[in-house]
C-alpha cells in the first residue's frame, strides 16, 4: 500500500536528510540516522526471531531511543506496546501476559522488572544502555546488522500498536490500533495543524508512551522534528520557545499555570496542543492573555486516538466556544445521542458517538467489550456532552460519573467549570456520594491557586445562583487531588478518602 506507515518513514528519510528529527538533549539524529538505525534495528529484530506482527514492549521515559524503537517497528511490521513508566511490576506483568510480549526495550532505571519479566515471560530484553547483566544491549544490536530495508508485506489493518487504557474500572483494556488507524491520526493532526514547515520542531513535554507519541509520526512525514523533553521543566520550555526552529508545544492544562509562573520575557510558540482534561476558565484567560491566540485544544480517547473534536485558536476566542471541547474534526464523524439512540436536541445531554478512519480495530482479546462500544461503525465512547446550535461539544463526564440526586441527573463537569470560573480556583473534582435522602449528594473537591484564599462556603455560594439544586452539599478544599499514574483524576481514590471522612 503506497500510504503505509514504513513508505512514509522512508520517504521523509530520504528526502530530509541532513535535517533534526528527533532530540532529547544529550541525543539527537538526523533523519539519515534516524532511518539508518531503525532498518538496522527492525533487521536485528529478525535475528532474534521476533517475527512480524509479534508484540514488543518499551519501557521508558521520553528518550531519543524511544522514537528510534518505534521507527523500527513500524518498519518491521512489528506491535508495538507503551508500558506507562509510573506503573509498578505488577502492572507490567499483567500487560506482558496479556500483548503476548516477545521482547521488550528498556531504560536502565527498570532494569529489575525486566529481568523479572524476562525469567518469568522467557522474552528478550533489551536494554537502551550498557548492561553486562543482559545478553542483548540496544547499541550492539544496530552496530551488529544490516540497513538494507527489507519491504515486507502485511494488511493496513493489521495491528501496529496495543495501547492499555487506564483501567479505573477494572484491569486495563488493549486497544488495538492499525497501522491505517495511526496513519490516519497523522493525517487528521497535519489537518489541523497546518502548515507543518520543513526543518521546524515539536516540543513533546508529556510521555512519548501517551498522547505524545501520536505526533511523532505526522511531524516526522513532514520533514519535521520531535524534541522530547524527558521531564516537564517551564523554564526550560519559555527558553525552547524562543529558539526560532520551534513552532509548537504539546502539553496537558495542568502545565499552563507553571508556565505562566514561570514567565520569562518573549514567549515564542505559534502554537499550543492542550488535551486531556479541561482548564479552569481563568487559567485559560490568563493563558490567551499572556500567549495570545496560540491555543489549539484536541478531544479524544485511546479507542479514537487525539482526533474527536477540537477547538481552534480563533474558537479560543470566542467567550462561549472557549469552554467547550471544540467543534468535530474535519474528518470525524461525531454524534451525541440520547439513551434511546436519537440523536440529541441542542443543549440535551448523551452519549458522543465517534465514526471515522482512525478508531480502533478493538480490544485485546476482548471480543464482548469490544461489541458493546462498537455498534454499527460508531464507536460509544461514554463521554457524556451535549451540542449547542453551532456544534461546539460541551464535555459532561463520563455516563458511569453522572449524579442522580432527588432524581435530577447532574454532571460533574457541569459543576466542575462553574466552581473553576473562581479566580482562587485552580482546580475542581466533583461527584456523588451516598445520600439517605437525596440518593447521591453533589460533593466537591477544590485545589486553590498559589497566594489565593477561599472558604468552602464562599466558593458554595459564589456558583449557587448559576447552579440552582445542582450546587454541592460538600465541598471540601484540598492541597492536592490524588491522581492515577496515566495523570488522570483518581476518582476511586478521591471517593475512598470523601467516604472515610464521612465515616
Amino acid at each position: 500500500m503506497v500510504l503505509d506507515t514504513a513508505y512514509l518513514l522512508r520517504r521523509a528519510g530520504a528526502a530530509h536528510r541532513g535535517l533534526t528529527a528527533v532530540d532529547d538533549g544529550p541525543t539527537a539524529r538526523t533523519f539519515g540516522e534516524l532511518l539508518d538505525r531503525a532498518e538496522r534495528l527492525a533487521n536485528a529484530m529478525d535475528a532474534l526471531g521476533i517475527p512480524e506482527g509479534a508484540s514488543v514492549g518499551i519501557l521508558s521515559d521520553n528518550r531519543t531511543e524511544f522514537v528510534e524503537t518505534d521507527c523500527a517497528l513500524a518498519l518491521g511490521r512489528r506491535v508495538r506496546v507503551a508500558l506507562n513508566a509510573r506503573l509498578h511490576l505488577e502492572d507490567f506483568r499483567y500487560v506482558a501476559e496479556d500483548a503476548e510480549l516477545r521482547a521488550l526495550f528498556f531504560a536502565p532505571r527498570f532494569a529489575a522488572a525486566a529481568h523479572a519479566l524476562a525469567e518469568e515471560f522467557g522474552i528478550a530484553v533489551i536494554p537502551f544502555e550498557e548492561d553486562a547483566g543482559f545478553e542483548h544491549s540496544f547499541e550492539d544490536l544496530i552496530a551488529k546488522a544490516q540497513n538494507e530495508p527489507v519491504l515486507r508485506g502485511g494488511d493496513p489493518e493489521g495491528a501496529a500498536w496495543i495501547s492499555y487504557t487506564s483501567g479505573t474500572t477494572g484491569r486495563p483494556k488493549g486497544v488495538v490500533l492499525s497501522h491505517r488507524a495511526l496513519r490516519e491520526v497523522a493525517l487528521n493532526l497535519l489537518l489541523e495543524l497546518a502548515p507543518v514547515r520543513e526543518g521546524e520542531m515539536i516540543l513533546l513535554t508529556q510521555a512519548v508512551s501517551h498522547a505524545s507519541g501520536y505526533f511523532v509520526l505526522p511531524y516526522l512525514i513532514s520533514g519535521a522534528g520531535v524534541h522530547v523533553m524527558p521531564k516537564f521543566d517551564p523554564d526550560e520550555v519559555w527558553q525552547r520557545s524562543r529558539e526560532g526552529h520551534f513552532r509548537t508545544l504539546k502539553a496537558v492544562p495542568a502545565m499552563l499555570e507553571p508556565l505562566l509562573d514561570a514567565a520569562r520575557g518573549e514567549w515564542g510558540f505559534e502554537t499550543i496542543v492542550y488535551g486531556a482534561s479541561s482548564v479552569a476558565l481563568p487559567v485559560l484567560e490568563r493563558a490567551l492573555d499572556r500567549f495570545g491566540p496560540t491555543l489549539v485544544q484536541d478531544y479524544g480517547q485511546s479507542e479514537a486516538p487525539m482526533t474527536i473534536t477540537c477547538l481552534g485558536k480563533s474558537d479560543h476566542l470566542d467567550a462561549r466556544a472557549r469552554q467547550s471541547a471544540g467543534r468535530p474534526w474535519r474528518s470525524v464523524a461525531v454524534e451525541v445521542r440520547t439513551e434511546d439512540g436519537r440523536v440529541a436536541r441542542a443543549g440535551e445531554i448523551g452519549e458522543v458517538y465517534v465514526r471515522g478512519s482512525h478508531v480502533m480495530t478493538g480490544y485485546h482479546r476482548k471480543p464482548e467489550a469490544t461489541a458493546a462500544v462498537l455498534v454499527d461503525g460508531w464507536l460509544r465512547t461514554k463521554d457524556l456532552a451535549r451540542a449547542d446550535e453551532r456544534g461546539f461539544v460541551h464535555l459532561q463526564g463520563r455516563n458511569d460519573e453522572m449524579i442522580n440526586s432527588g432524581g435530577y441527573n447532574i454532571a460533574p463537569r457541569e459543576v466542575e467549570n462553574a466552581l473553576s470560573a473562581h479566580a482562587a480556583v485552580s482546580e475542581a473534582v466533583v461527584l456523588g456520594l451516598p445520600d439517605p435522602r437525596w440518593g447521591d449528594a453533589v460533593t466537591a473537591v477544590v485545589r486553590l491557586r498559589d497566594a489565593r484564599a477561599a472558604s468552602s462556603q464562599e466558593l458554595i455560594e459564589f456558583v449557587r445562583p448559576r447552579l440552582g439544586i445542582r450546587t454541592p452539599r460538600r465541598l471540601e478544599i484540598w492541597d492536592a487531588i490524588p491522581r492515577t499514574p496515566y495523570g488522570k483524576v483518581d476518582r476511586a481514590e478521591l471517593r475512598d478518602k470523601l467516604l472515610g471522612g464521612l465515616e
